[in-house]
């Protein structure tokens, strides 16, 4: 399965899923890589240190990803693709090739925004190849007790993609990005986060 982590505005945790992703593939016992086509490069310093036995591929132009992507899929069983923030040529290209895209949202109307319109992305894409990729919303760094969480979880129900539960805003995750580590490698501290995000995977791909 090829996964793109895909939004317009950067800071919404496409990073924070790729790398949990492909090192939570990786421990489940299959052939997986982590595809970096951000020109900042965050998850692939990040992966190395989290995972250094997990493949990892800088693939930063819109014509890379469309003639590596496929050549990977020959050799990996999974591939996560961490995108860059904006809707440019390599997000068009990275939407080409997934099987699902995944779209972390933050509870700011700027961050709704720009969801609504990586909404539009997709389904330009999934009218060039009829259907896919697969979309999912991704609520991020919710705070439950605030009105700008609760107004983001009532607003994606409206929304013309199915959306996962929510993961909530913890410094679990930047800690495990400073340190490179998966929240699960942070011993009890970790806890709350791990059990929140594996239930995420578990939910999309079990």
């Amino acid at each position: 399965m090829i996964v793109a982590l895909a939004h317009a505005k950067g800071g919404v945790g496409k990073s924070t899923l790729a790398v949990h992703l492909a090192v939570w593939w990786k421990e489940q016992g299959g052939d997986v890589a982590l595809v970096d086509a951000d020109v900042q490069g965050a998850a692939s310093v990040w992966l190395r240190k989290a995972s250094p036995q997990t493949a990892l591929f800088r693939l930063e132009t819109a014509d890379a990803l469309l003639e590596e992507v496929p050549l990977l899929k020959r050799k990996f069983d999974h591939l996560a693709i961490d995108g860059p923030a904006g809707l440019c040529e390599v997000t068009r290209a990275m939407l080409l090739v997934a099987d699902l895209a995944l779209l972390p949202c933050g509870p700011s109307l700027l961050d709704v925004r720009a969801a609504n319109a990586a909404i539009r992305l997709v389904k330009q894409a999934q009218q060039v190849r009829g259907g896919l990729p697969r979309a999912v919303l991704v609520p991020n760094k919710l705070q439950v007790q605030y009105r700008l969480s609760r107004e983001l979880l009532e607003t994606v129900k409206s929304m013309e993609i199915p959306a996962t539960p929510g993961l909530r805003l913890r410094q679990t995750y930047a800690d495990a990005a400073g340190q490179g580590a998966v929240v699960w490698s942070l011993g009890r501290r970790g806890r709350a986060a791990a059990n929140e995000i594996r239930g995420l995977f578990d939910g999309l791909f079990r």
